[in-house]
């Protein structure tokens, strides 16, 4: 169901959008790994699956489980339900697991869809660094950056990883993580 749902939307993306891919290969192409990326836009998660060979895993807030069609696919896209405003421990552990079992998990570290500035990242909330810190997995900081159209176009770029295990182990905490993840998606956004 992935792959097909995959082969429909690229065709869609490729026709609606104009779309630049900065830095794929800077993603492992095995093993845990996980894309923080900021989100600017509804389009933002299947753009991210979009730019890679990879499969992932993905946050979508539980909500969506609920609607007839789309609450019988996602889970099906490998999607997370997570309840939004509070600590979702169910949510937290399966996204834990599925590191373990070597998948791709993107995740927004904002909590949600930026409705304001966009040229600026919004605070980050902490749970990535907590499901980096359980996994160990590395961290790749994603910025989506443009104007989903034809004429100015969307990119997306993907950072060198942030070695989750080795940050940790030189006395850093989550804190010292979490912020880490912003410096990087910063100079991400303001780097041409």
């Amino acid at each position: 169901m992935y792959e097909f749902a995959k082969f429909l939307l690229k065709r869609y993306y490729k026709l609606r959008f104009k779309i630049t891919v900065i830095g794929k290969d800077r993603v492992p192409a095995t093993g845990p790994v996980m894309l923080c990326s900021n989100h600017i836009a509804d389009y933002d998660p299947p753009l991210v699956g979009l730019a890679l060979d990879r499969q992932l895993s993905f946050f979508a807030k539980s909500e969506l489980f609920e609607l007839p069609v789309i609450g019988k696919v996602f889970p099906k896209l490998n999607a997370i339900p997570v309840s939004r405003g509070k600590s979702d421990r169910a949510a937290l552990k399966t996204s834990i697991n599925a590191l373990k079992e070597e998948r791709c998990l993107l995740i927004f570290p904002e909590g949600h869809r930026n409705k304001g500035d966009v040229t600026k990242l919004q605070d980050l909330q902490e749970g990535a660094s907590f499901i980096a810190a359980k996994s160990k997995a590395p961290i790749v900081p994603v910025i989506i950056k443009g104007e989903y159209n034809r004429k100015k176009g969307v990119t997306i770029v993907f950072g060198k990883p942030i070695d989750t295990k080795e940050f940790l182990a030189a006395g850093n905490s989550r804190k010292d993580l979490t912020r880490k993840l912003e410096e990087k998606l910063n100079n991400l956004l303001f780097s041409e």
